[in-house]
């Protein structure tokens, strides 16, 4: 991202970072406790999980930032895999209340899949350079079929998400924003996560990395406390 590197003003990674913690905790205290009160209002659900979608995309694009820029891919992929284990008991007692339910995974596994996707392709990219397309296709096919026989979170869709912004992000801006939108288009709401995207100025701003990454299970552990209590079963 040469041209968003070279911005002075914009938003760094770190708030990009925030903005997709506030939207996400919005969306699952939307599920894990608001839709659990007595007489919640649908609407205002709705409302919350409008806000949500914009979680996503945000997480997608900084991942495939993250994996460009690190140093360690090894160390990148061992603590998604090691947050995803950790978040999955308060994943599953926040969004689905119970403490085991192997037909969803946390998105923390959607993401290590993606970035295991994104290593096999960049080494094919530096190996053979425009050559080897069946077998790129093949690693994608492959890490998709995964994440829907996991159940991850966005299932399918969300591998193929984060493996489009790895191929759109040394396009035009204008072009990986028009692409974006699109393919979050089935979400209302989700293509307006391309407006902070877009003002995205390349700094990775102030990192509280073990932070950003102790958010998830830490929130939802206390969202699905909170639903177990509404339920009457705490």
């Amino acid at each position: 991202m040469e041209l968003a590197a070279q911005r002075r003003f914009g938003l760094s990674a770190a708030v990009l970072k925030w903005i997709a913690v506030v939207t996400m905790v919005i969306d699952h205290f939307a599920v894990a406790v608001y839709a659990q009160m007595a007489g919640y209002d649908y609407e205002v659900y709705r409302m919350f999980r409008k806000v949500g979608r914009l979680a996503f995309p945000i997480y997608c694009f900084l991942l495939v930032e993250g994996f460009c820029h690190t140093r360690n891919v090894v160390k990148y992929l061992r603590n998604c895999f090691l947050f995803a284990v950790i978040s999955e008991i308060p994943f599953n007692l926040a969004i689905f209340g119970k403490l085991v339910y192997p037909k969803g995974q946390n998105v923390y596994f959607t993401l290590c899949i993606g970035l295991c996707a994104l290593i096999l392709l960049d080494q094919l990219k530096l190996r053979y350079q425009t050559k080897a397309v069946l077998l790129k296709l093949s690693i994608i096919i492959a890490a998709a079929i995964l994440g829907e026989w996991l159940d991850v979170d966005y299932h399918w869709k969300g591998i193929l998400f984060i493996i489009m912004f790895y191929y759109v992000r040394d396009m035009q801006e204008w072009i990986r924003n028009v692409v974006g939108i699109c393919a979050f288009a089935y979400e209302v709401t989700a293509p307006l996560a391309f407006i902070p995207i877009h003002f995205y100025n390349g700094a990775r701003g102030r990192q509280m990395k073990y932070l950003f990454y102790a958010i998830y299970p830490i929130h939802l552990l206390v969202f699905g406390l909170i639903r177990f209590y509404l339920a009457g079963t705490l």
